[in-house]
């Protein structure tokens, strides 16, 4: 497919930006969903986490077909972070814009060119999509046949649902005020994913690398703390009704399962998430004068990461006797934990004091039942 320019001296409207680990079975129709694309002034970046499989070589296949457009980075050893991976992208991509695309999930064939076009006319910073498409495992077999690359049936309407992250039910692009004591505060009353998930997302690149906006070394929720970032200090913030994006949920996959990973892993993995994403949104709290002026925004904002990770946390650790996870956490946790143990301790006393009122309410009630 010829792209109709130089790619060596061009630099493309988009960067299209793949980590990858071990997805030879699925990528091929996540790049095949590219090659569909109606604007085809992009790049992809396709950056292997040091893959166990032959994920490399069948991404290479494809490179021909985008004619020069397809680039492949290895990193040197495997990091098990799709942030590492994601930086690697943004600091070596020569578009305007960068997408991000998970190596199983597809984008419709209008996605870059409605994103763009939107971009363009409101001189974004970012274009945050409200929805996304979602095939749900079981209802389409085609993510477990390699083969199967039929952008029809793929994008077939009857195969997919839409997942919606917020009660906000836009119908036109609307720019949010450029206050970030409004966005924040949207933002900590808003349900899980619904401002941060990074398939909702189109940056424009000078503006993550010009406030150094790069996805920490998280094991997992990396995300959100980079979403963050972009919020707070975006000019221009997009929210529009377009739905571009389809999510292809799978067992195995390393961003949104954990089954194939042992329990002692399992913990660490969701600790370490609790632990650093509060250290990460303490600093960049820190850089911000808006929270220097309003610390209760500030703990806010903690209180909602922390109660969003203990909440999901929580699902896990109770299949198993507090025995079990007790020496697990412990390992954890060191002096520098502060500000999340502060919290904590914080939250368990309001708590406990919740506990008391209503004991309290309840004996008065029983006494004047009983009276």
């Amino acid at each position: 497919m010829s792209n109709g320019f130089d790619t060596a001296s061009h630099c493309p409207l988009v960067s299209v930006i793949i980590p990858m680990f071990n997805s030879a079975k699925f990528i091929p129709q996540t790049l095949e969903s590219l090659l569909y694309q109606t604007m085809t002034d992009f790049e992809v970046i396709v950056v292997d986490d040091c893959s166990t499989d032959n994920g490399v070589e069948v991404v290479m296949k494809f490179s021909k077909r985008f004619g020069g457009r397809l680039r492949v980075l290895i990193l040197t050893e495997n990091t098990g972070m799709p942030g590492v991976p994601r930086n690697l992208g943004i600091q070596t991509a020569r578009g305007k814009y960068v997408a991000f695309l998970d190596s199983d999930d597809l984008f419709t064939t209008t996605a870059l060119e409605e994103l763009t076009t939107l971009a363009e006319k409101y001189q974004a910073d970012v274009v945050r999509l409200h929805k996304n498409f979602c095939l749900q495992e079981g209802k389409v077999t085609s993510i477990y046949l390699p083969a199967m690359t039929d952008m029809t049936e793929l994008t077939n309407p009857e195969n997919f649902t839409v997942a919606s992250y917020d009660e906000e039910n836009l119908d036109e692009p609307i720019l949010e005020l450029n206050d970030t004591g409004a966005r924040v505060r949207k933002w900590i009353n808003s349900e899980a994913n619904a401002f941060w998930a990074t398939w909702l997302m189109f940056y424009r690149r000078n503006f993550l690398v010009d406030n150094d906006i790069f996805f920490p070394p998280m094991l997992t929720c990396e995300d959100a703390p980079f979403a963050f970032k972009a919020l707070c200090l975006a000019k221009n913030y997009l929210n529009v009704p377009n739905i571009v994006c389809i999510i292809r949920p799978r067992q195995g996959s390393v961003s949104r399962d954990t089954a194939e990973i042992s329990f002692e892993e399992n913990v660490h993995k969701r600790t370490r998430a609790l632990i650093d994403g509060c250290k990460e949104f303490e600093s960049i709290m820190d850089e911000i004068d808006f929270f220097q002026k309003n610390p209760d925004v500030r703990y806010s904002v903690l209180a909602w990461f922390a109660n969003y990770r203990i909440s999901i946390t929580a699902k896990f650790y109770r299949k198993h006797t507090a025995l079990e996870l007790n020496e697990l956490v412990k390992k954890e946790f060191n002096t520098f934990d502060a500000e999340l143990m502060a919290y904590l301790f914080n939250t368990v006393n309001v708590q406990q004091n919740q506990i008391k009122e209503l004991q309290a309410a309840n004996e008065n009630l029983s006494a004047q039942i009983n009276s």
